[in-house]
């Protein structure tokens, strides 16, 4: 008989009890109203029978309500005699039998009479309400006839969402880090990643994005921290994200730890997520590619027996060839830029002229391009090689009056010469007109397509510069 008193469960979590352990449960009430000699005729005359009929039990009930104060809720309701969240259906019993089923939040017995000093309980209020003609109140009800005249009455205790029942009629609320799991009845810890700081919750508040909690029945988001990526975990000490290493995988987000690669194995890059991605471990002086092959550690680089990657040399130090497998092999002199390493010597030595050396621990210098040189021993970049040619570069010293005429360098010294123009004399670092004070008396000085000087001497004079009276 009680089955439908389900359905008002969702109106018993409308209400938020207050934070504490145990709080009253909620009482929902069924009665039901037999009429045996219904006019099924006269239901049929109304359109929308079923919401005339919960609205004339509704005028019923709060009609009660202002003498007996029956129906439960908030306390806003309870001032406003509401009794609205109720719940009416009608069945056809039989022929001419008519019953409605009708479902309320109520008040605990005893309950108070509104005007005076009295108490009763909610079903003797109903049946005398019953008896008084309560439900014939609208013309829709005596359209049913006269009810019966005992109600079947039942009753039962619901929780808010977030408490579980206990004693009949008291709820538990589940604790902060918990939440009520409706499926189970039961209150359960918050998952990983979520966290709830109140108590009856039905719930739980989920982090932020890309933060997840270290543990379930988290109770603050002050629990929530950084959600470390598949290959990483969270070091605890510095609340940063650290990749796993050559030692171990994890495949899981937000983890504290990594999985251990087994015994003799190690993983193909330091974040691995899988342990397909263990594999054996590369003899001394070897490590593994990207694709899992074995390759030879490189100049200045050394693998033992347990080390994983190959090592680097300390920076002063390099080794004399690819696979080493000690740092004992780390012997010879990492030679700096501008620097190669010279086996007969075992020392590093600055490279020559025309020479450069643009990186570290390098068995030789690198060649500046034809027609360049440096100007110094121990170039460590390209830029330092310059034209050799001073007349294309501009580094020669000629009178701008002069040609320059690029020679061999010698000993990297560069060497050039000089040529005055054709009407210009001079040793090419200087050069003057060359008829500048040539022709005499008064002459008028012309130069050849050559740039050879004349004179043009005036009359009663010769002469190369007139220098002759005739």
């Amino acid at each position: 008989m009680f089955g439908s008193v389900l359905l008002l469960y969702a109106l018993a979590c409308h209400y938020v009890a207050a934070v504490k352990e145990t709080v009253p449960a909620v009482r929902v009430v069924r009665f039901q109203v037999d009429y045996p000699n219904a006019s099924l005729a006269s239901i049929n005359k109304y359109v929308k029978w079923n919401a005339i009929m919960r609205n004339s039990v509704l005028a019923s009930l709060r009609f009660v309500n202002k003498h007996w104060l029956i129906c439960g809720g908030s306390e806003s309701e309870k001032r406003q005699n509401d009794c609205g969240r109720v719940q009416v259906t009608g069945e056809i019993v039989r022929e001419n039998y008519y019953r409605i089923n009708v479902t309320f939040i109520a008040e605990r017995d005893p309950i108070r009479n509104a005007k005076i000093d009295g108490t009763s309980t909610v079903f003797g209020v109903m049946q005398i309400g019953l008896r008084g003609g309560i439900f014939q109140y609208t013309n829709a009800l005596k359209a049913l006839g006269k009810p019966a005249a005992t109600l079947a009455f039942d009753e039962a205790f619901f929780c808010y969402r977030g408490a579980i029942l206990t004693d009949q009629d008291k709820c538990i609320l589940c604790e902060s880090g918990q939440f009520h799991n409706q499926t189970s009845s039961m209150c359960e810890p918050c998952a990983q990643g979520t966290y709830q700081n109140r108590s009856g919750r039905a719930r739980c508040q989920s982090c932020p994005v890309g933060f997840t909690t270290l543990n379930i029945g988290s109770k603050s988001v002050n629990d929530c921290v950084v959600e470390c990526r598949p290959g990483t975990f969270l070091d605890l000490n510095t609340g940063q994200c650290q990749l796993c290493g050559y030692m171990g995988y994890q495949p899981k987000a937000g983890s504290t730890s990594c999985r251990p690669c087994p015994r003799g194995t190690v993983s193909l890059s330091k974040n691995a997520t899988s342990l397909s991605q263990c594999i054996g471990n590369c003899p001394p002086g070897q490590q593994h590619t990207s694709d899992g092959a074995c390759e030879p550690c490189a100049i200045g680089f050394y693998k033992s027996l347990n080390d994983v990657m190959c090592r680097p040399c300390d920076p002063s130090s390099t080794t004399e060839a690819v696979g080493s497998t000690n740092e004992k092999h780390c012997a010879l002199p990492n030679c700096p830029k501008g620097f190669y390493l010279n086996y007969d010597f075992g020392q590093c030595l600055r490279c020559g002229y025309g020479q450069y050396q643009d990186d570290v621990g390098q068995r030789s210098c690198k060649r500046c391009p034809a027609g360049t040189t440096t100007r110094k021993f121990g170039a460590t970049s390209s830029s330092e090689c310059v034209s050799t040619n001073q007349c294309v570069t501009g580094e020669h010293k000629c009178h701008w009056l002069a040609a320059c005429f690029d020679l061999p360098d010698e000993e990297n010294r560069p060497l050039y010469s000089c040529k005055c123009q054709p009407g210009f004399v001079g040793n090419g670092f200087e050069c003057t007109d060359v008829c500048m004070n040539l022709c005499l008396h008064g002459a008028k000085c012309i130069k050849t397509s050559r740039g050879d000087p004349k004179c043009i001497c005036r009359s009663g004079y010769r002469g190369k510069r007139c220098e002759f009276i005739v």
